[in-house]
């Protein structure tokens, strides 16, 4: 099938022998206008499109009526003999109420009436033929077609075909059967998108936008992998958000839209295979907002929780380690076709020092003033906000017990923080020796046996405990933040006990003030923004 796409560089522009498309951009980008105008200006293909905007309301009973009539009705929303108006006039005006782009599909009545109508035609047909000896006959309806793979996809239930109605019953239940205007939004969802593409012409294309709704992702790909499997002689184009099901699309091609330039003019790209193989690609493509990497998990990550409050101008992604943010962050904003994409990093402190700091700094990849997240909740002027909300008296008193419990910290825990410094600096020489260029494997045995001689662990350890003792005998508070790696230290300082809550009851209710949105939230963003910053 070849399908004509908007111009690219002012040139006819056309898709051929793909299994399936995927429009892939930000909301906004106009990706279902695209799939419109793809819609409109093919008018030699059939073409098919189910709306993100649909009416699930199943009918409880319908009557079939006359098959070419309740054909087009169901494709166009109205019937003509003029075959060529149908197509070009009939379906905007009808189907879609001259508004293509933002019309709820309401057909689910018009979808039954065809499928009991064809029914009932094959049925009579069936019957005939049998009776006239040719008991090899077969013509699998459409409703039988649906009823095969609606079972497939919801293996606990199954559908009954009855006179002008669907029910349903449970698998090894003694259940009533109920009428099939009564199955969730799911399973109506489900018989839909199978109803709407068996009935579409053969060799259609069919549009589908967001062929996500209402379904769970367990069940997404095998419903639209049965489908397809079905209607092999079909061509599936698909607007979706769900980059895995993106992925999942077998023979496909992504059509990247950036923007909108006017009614029937957009910014986009046609993305090859191998960058369609990057989940996290799609997911900057997918996205209008910059982009910033940050360390932790998706569902557990006090790291996008607070960030995603202080800079809301970013998506935020969590990655599992700080060597993932670093990479990902130079990676992708080497990518030519993301030259107009922020993509920044947060990292951990983690010991690093003022060079390398500056270094990442260098690849738009930000380091904390503390030296690690849980150390933002006993930034000073936190707590004293936090006191303030909650009237906690003595607030002077309270700072002054923390600053002392995490200087006491630091003296109890000082050689296990200073083994740490010194394991990392003597990584980082280890690394740089070994990462010299040589141009011989003389060479390079000669600059590892340097590694003997300028690696110095005992060195690196007095250096590291003196400067620690230091920071305790200074008192030197904000310091010690910069320096203790050990989540151990919040709890420690008693300042959640304070409030009466345990750690996390602390850290929820500070990241809790900052999405409220009023003077205390703007107040508190500005403090952490002092010691966490994106450069903006």
């Amino acid at each position: 099938m070849k399908i004509k796409i908007p111009n690219i560089d002012d040139k006819e522009s056309f898709i051929e022998d793909r299994q399936s498309i995927v429009l892939l951009g930000a909301n906004g980008a106009g990706k279902t206008r695209m799939s419109v105008w793809i819609d409109e200006n093919n008018p030699e293909l059939n073409i098919h499109r189910i709306s993100a905007q649909k009416s699930l309301n199943m009918p409880e009973y319908v009557s079939p009526t006359e098959l070419k009539k309740a054909e087009d009705n169901f494709l166009y929303g109205t019937t003509n003999d003029d075959r060529d108006w149908l197509k070009r006039y009939g379906k905007k005006n009808n189907r879609w109420g001259n508004e293509p782009e933002i019309h709820m599909l309401n057909d689910y009545q018009s979808l039954m009436e065809f499928l009991m109508t064809e029914n009932f035609e094959k049925s009579i047909e069936y019957r005939e033929k049998h009776k006239d000896g040719n008991p090899e006959f077969d013509n699998e309806t459409k409703l039988e077609k649906i009823k095969k793979i609606w079972e497939k996809v919801i293996t606990h239930r199954k559908l009954k075909i009855c006179a002008g109605k669907i029910e349903v019953e449970s698998i090894g239940e003694n259940t009533e059967k109920y009428n099939g205007n009564l199955m969730s939004d799911g399973e109506r969802a489900i018989f839909h998108y199978i109803g709407e593409v068996v009935s579409a012409k053969d060799n259609s294309l069919i549009i589908i936008d967001e062929p996500e709704n209402h379904l769970h992702n367990s069940i997404l790909e095998k419903l639209w992998n049965e489908i397809e499997a079905e209607r092999q002689d079909c061509v599936y184009l698909y607007i979706t958000h769900n980059l895995y099901f993106a992925r999942s699309r077998n023979n496909a091609q992504i059509i990247w839209i950036k923007n909108m330039l006017d009614k029937q003019k957009w910014d986009f790209e046609l993305l090859n295979s191998d960058e369609f193989s990057d989940d996290l690609l799609l997911e900057i493509l997918g996205n209008r907002q910059g982009v910033l990497f940050i360390e932790g998990t998706p569902d557990k990550s006090i790291d996008r929780k607070l960030y995603s409050r202080l800079f809301p101008k970013y998506s935020i992604m969590p990655l599992e380690g700080c060597a993932s943010v670093i990479q990902a962050t130079k990676s992708y904003n080497k990518l030519p076709m993301l030259h107009y994409k922020t993509i920044k990093g947060i990292v951990d402190r983690d010991r690093r020092t003022e060079g390398e700091i500056n270094s990442l700094l260098q690849d738009k990849i930000y380091v904390p003033s503390v030296a690690e997240i849980e150390n933002l909740f006993l930034i000073p002027q936190v707590i004293e906000l936090v006191a303030r909300k909650q009237s906690i008296e003595n607030v002077d008193v309270l700072l002054e017990q923390t600053k002392e419990k995490t200087i006491e910290f630091l003296k109890l825990h000082l050689e296990e923080q200073a083994l740490l410094f010194t394991k990392k600096r003597c990584q980082n020489t280890i690394n740089n020796i070994c990462n010299q260029s040589t141009q011989t494997i003389d060479d390079y045995k000669t600059s590892l046996d340097e590694l003997v001689d300028k690696v110095k662990p005992q060195e690196e350890y007095s250096k590291a405990c003196k400067e620690l003792q230091k920071i305790v005998d200074d008192k030197d508070y904000l310091a010690a933040l910069r320096v203790i790696n050990n989540k151990g230290l919040l709890p420690f300082t008693n300042v959640s006990n304070a409030f009466g809550w345990k750690k996390q009851n602390y850290i929820d209710y500070v990241i809790r003030l900052l999405g409220i949105q009023d003077s205390t939230s703007e107040e508190l963003c500005n403090i952490f923004r002092n010691y966490v910053t994106v450069g903006d």
